[in-house]
């Protein structure tokens, strides 16, 4: 089981593998809370994060409570997000 951490920082491997990089982690994150946008805009609800799964461009927003992470699987709070996009 993964341990949640509160504010990991986004993940950056220097070898040459299938893993995110930092800018590739944000990249994906703000593409999935760009897809809710369009698909949810009349109900419109601030995520706490997206989780993003390493080596993939597949996101899954997050609501309500501090997630579980599977092994590959990395966090980015909304906060890096929205640092991100002004």
């Amino acid at each position: 089981m993964t341990r949640y951490q509160p504010h990991p920082e986004p993940w950056i491997e220097t070898s040459e593998s299938h893993s995110l990089l930092a800018p590739d982690l944000i990249r994906v994150a703000r593409s999935a809370y760009g897809m809710y946008l369009k698909v949810h805009s009349e109900q419109i609800q601030r995520p706490i994060g997206v989780v993003v799964s390493v080596g993939s461009d597949r996101g899954q927003l997050i609501f309500a409570s501090q997630p579980i992470l599977l092994p590959g699987e990395r966090f980015v709070t909304f906060d890096e997000i929205e640092s991100q996009m002004y």
